[in-house]
């Protein structure tokens, strides 16, 4: 009988959270590199309670400027957020992420390689259920060959990110 019971209050549960789809803009600036490259994003999740947040993010930004590599990185990243308390209507956030990233491009070796990222930001609620945010993330691409045989290196950035997030 206790499965039953057990059952019933995590299937009120999930039915009790919030979905959520996130869209993300920015720019990335990658480490020895002056020039900036756009990045985008959409991200699907689930409010798991009041403080975290599990999410899958999808984004997109181009590195031949920064690294002299011709190549675009698609990544995808789990990432957990874990919301602070908000301080007048604005709510500080921290989190962390972990996924893969594959490139497409003629001069760079590797197609797929591991992606992780650490970010800070704080939301503003717009409506009830719509929330706007700025973050700054730091994303590292692991183990990267832009020639075949060539030295393995972590490619690493920091992103600016303005985003949407809509609850449902």
């Amino acid at each position: 009988m206790k499965t039953l019971s057990t059952l019933a209050l995590l299937t009120a549960a999930t039915a009790a959270q919030a979905y959520t789809l996130d869209v993300n803009v920015g720019q990335s600036r990658h480490s020895n590199s002056y020039d900036d490259v756009s990045v985008i994003g959409l991200g699907v999740g689930s409010q798991l309670n009041n403080e975290f947040h599990l999410g899958l993010n999808v984004s997109r930004k181009s590195i031949y400027e920064a690294l002299n590599v011709d190549a675009k990185a698609t990544s995808a990243t789990l990432d957990l957020t874990y919301s602070l308390s908000p301080m007048g209507g604005i709510r500080p956030f921290v989190g962390a992420g972990v996924g893969a990233v594959r490139f497409k491009g003629d001069s760079i070796f590797t197609e797929d390689a591991l992606a992780t990222k650490f970010f800070v930001g704080l939301a503003f609620p717009i409506t009830q259920n719509v929330e706007f945010s700025v973050s700054a993330q730091n994303s590292k691409f692991h183990g990267v060959q832009e020639i075949d045989g060539g030295p393995k290196a972590t490619i690493t950035s920091w992103d600016g990110i303005a985003a949407l997030r809509f609850n449902f």
